[in-house]
């Protein structure tokens, strides 16, 4: 797998990207430690999975206050049916 460093990443990214769907796979790099991969939609293998806690549960993380309880996996697959 290539590796390209974040400032060059950020000059040229519409050029890796371009590479990236012709099927190239990128590790970014930053200070010479990988912090990302850049791989091609299908070779992602994105999968929606059901939430590991009930979304309620959230109220207990510092800062957050869920509105209601709602389906995550069902607006997960609607906003990414719509790309």
């Amino acid at each position: 797998m290539k590796t390209v460093n974040v400032a060059m990443l950020k000059e040229k990214l519409s050029e890796y990207l371009h590479r990236v769907e012709q099927g190239e796979e990128w590790v970014v790099v930053s200070h010479r430690r990988p912090v990302a991969r850049l791989v091609p939609e299908q070779a992602a293998g994105l999968v929606i999975r059901r939430e590991t806690q009930p979304t309620v549960e959230l109220s207990d993380i510092k800062g957050v206050k869920p509105i209601k309880p709602f389906p995550v996996d069902a607006v997960l697959a609607q906003d990414r049916g719509k790309r």
